[in-house]
Order: C-alpha cells, then sequence, then structure tokens
C-alpha cells in the first residue's frame, strides 16, 4: 500500500512539472516566444529614436538581470522538490510549500517581465502606440505599402 502510495505521488508531481515547464518545442502554435518574435518584429516596424532603441536595449537588460536570479532559484527549488519525492516518507507540507514558492517566483518573474512591457510602452509616442496595436499582419502590410510609395 506504501508502495502505489509513493508511486501515486510521484507520478503526480511528475506530471504537474512536466505541464509546469514551458514547451519549447517547434511548431507549437502557443510556443512561448513567439509572442516575443511578434513583439520583437513590431518594435522594428515603429520607427524608434536611437534614445528610444537604447533606453529599450537597457530596460530588457535589466530585467533580464532580474529573472536570471528568480529562475536559478526556481530550479534550486525543484532539486528541493525532487529530493522530497525521493524520501522514504515525503513530507507532504514540505512538498506542498517548496510548490507555493516555486509558484511565487514565477509569479514575480510575469511581474517583472510585466513591468518591463509597461516601462517600455511609456516610452513611446502615440503613433508608435497605435502601430504597436495593430496585427503583425496588418503592420507588414502597411510597411510593405509605405516603403513602395516612398520609392516612388
Amino acid at each position: 500500500m506504501k508502495k502505489i502510495f509513493l508511486l501515486l505521488t510521484a507520478l503526480f508531481i511528475i506530471t504537474a512539472l512536466g505541464y509546469a515547464q514551458e514547451c519549447h518545442g517547434p511548431g507549437r502554435a502557443d510556443h512561448p516566444h513567439k509572442n516575443k518574435m511578434h513583439q520583437k518584429m513590431k518594435f522594428e516596424m515603429l520607427n524608434l529614436s536611437n534614445e528610444q532603441r537604447d533606453a529599450i536595449e537597457n530596460a530588457s537588460f535589466e530585467t533580464r538581470k532580474k529573472i536570471i536570479p528568480l529562475r536559478s532559484e526556481i530550479e534550486l527549488k525543484r532539486l528541493d522538490l525532487e529530493k522530497e519525492m525521493k524520501a522514504d516518507e515525503p513530507n507532504r507540507s514540505k512538498i506542498m510549500k517548496t510548490m507555493k514558492e516555486i509558484s511565487d517566483l514565477d509569479l514575480k518573474i510575469k511581474q517583472t517581465e510585466m513591468d518591463q512591457r509597461l516601462h517600455i510602452h511609456s516610452m513611446l509616442t502615440p503613433e508608435q502606440k497605435e502601430q504597436l496595436k495593430k496585427p503583425l499582419h496588418k503592420a507588414i502590410k502597411e510597411k510593405k505599402h509605405s516603403q513602395k510609395e516612398y520609392k516612388e
């Protein structure tokens, strides 16, 4: 009975961690970097000034510096969780506490990323903000159209 309980608990944790991790497979519609790629492409189409580009680059750099230790801490917590799960008698409260800590750190990462987006958004002109709201395919089409007019 004890072995079955441990096996089911381990299976549950492994499954939960599997769902919690980002999927990095190619061709996924919900690929985690797809949105970042679209944002980057849109920013390239905004005709940013050099000052805006530098400020955005600095904001991105600072955000990445803040997130790296948080991700490292998450990995360390996952190792602690894995170790506790392998114990002869896993401590449920310790497991739940560690899972909560992982969730809190993940939330901090998401909040840090959102702060960066809001900061960058505050640097844009009203015209750039309007351009940013357009779907990517429409923005690309307009950019090509304006480049044709410019050449003529």
